[in-house]
């Protein structure tokens, strides 16, 4: 019975508590509750949440719009050459993956990615990442700090939270084999572009920029993941490749359904969708905890 008692208990690990996943602390973003400037009435809990599926809240789920307002607010001031860090923290890491940490100085129409880190971001609990801004970024009130993540394990999804922080100019700093200007683009994946990272491994980035922290292991992704064209005055589309060529991807638009067990909660749990499945759901979890308890 030995077996069955493990197969039950790894069930309700499965079967779990909700976790969220992770988070940016700081700099705070974009309506955060870390975030002094955020309406208090508006503040976003589930700042933890990938992007949507289809990409439609590219870039910095849809907050720029925050820009020149009382909510959009600077909330860190760097020097261009200085060295800094980002925080990451929450309950769920996925095994961790890559990320990349990326500013904008043109109101978030193009990032340009200051530092990739493939594999071992983020960690589990709270973890920081150091970067440097490079030395020729243009001096601004509003730029936009990017953080994005592709997790390792569970659903294939993209991850990403801005925050505004002043640059002042500097000199020096950083690589000096690449302009600003000519830093790529943030990569994109998971979100409706024809694009999808290898599920249990760490994501290979094709052009990571001259400032990278490689882990072993890490594999490309798959399908079509040329950059998409440039979404313009910030249109809200997904433009995610300043820098790179604007080769068209098939869209290959997801639903975001499917799941994978251990994965936290399936989307229809999460997203506070019709829960038709839910009750058939709980049962099993209660069955479960039935047989575990008194059977075995």
């Amino acid at each position: 019975m030995t077996k069955y008692k493990t197969l039950l208990l790894t069930l309700l690990a499965f079967t779990g508590p909700a976790k969220g996943h992770m988070e940016m602390t700081y700099p705070p973003p974009f309506k955060s509750k870390s975030n002094p400037h955020a309406n208090p009435n508006k503040v976003d809990y589930s700042m933890t949440s990938p992007l949507k599926p289809d990409g439609s809240d590219f870039p910095c789920k849809g907050y720029l719009s925050l820009l020149n307002t009382p909510e959009g607010k600077s909330v860190a001031s760097w020097t261009a050459g200085g060295r800094y860090n980002f925080t990451i923290s929450g309950g769920a890491a996925h095994g961790g993956g890559s990320c990349q940490a990326a500013l904008s100085v043109d109101g978030g129409r193009t990032f340009r990615v200051v530092h990739s880190y493939e594999g071992g971001c983020p960690g589990q609990g709270e973890s920081s990442f150091g970067f440097v801004v490079p030395g020729d970024t243009p001096a601004t009130e509003q730029g936009v700090f990017a953080w994005t993540w592709f997790n390792n394990l569970g659903n294939r999804e993209m991850y990403m939270n801005c925050a505004v922080v002043g640059i002042d100019g500097g000199s020096g700093g950083g690589s000096d084999r690449v302009a600003f200007d000519d830093r790529p683009g943030l990569f994109t994946a998971n979100v409706g572009n024809g694009c999808r990272t290898v599920d249990s491994a760490d994501l290979k980035f094709p052009d990571p920029g001259p400032d990278v922290d490689s882990h072993e292991g890490a594999k490309p992704a798959t399908g079509s993941c040329g950059a998409w064209p440039s979404s313009g005055e910030g249109s809200g589309g997904l433009g995610a490749s300043a820098g790179s060529s604007s080769s068209t991807v098939t869209n290959d638009s997801g639903t975001g359904k499917g799941w994978t067990p251990g994965n936290d909660w399936p989307s229809w749990f999460q997203s506070g969708a019709s829960k038709t499945g839910g009750y058939a759901y709980l049962m099993v979890f209660l069955w479960a905890v039935f047989l575990a308890h008194y059977v075995f």
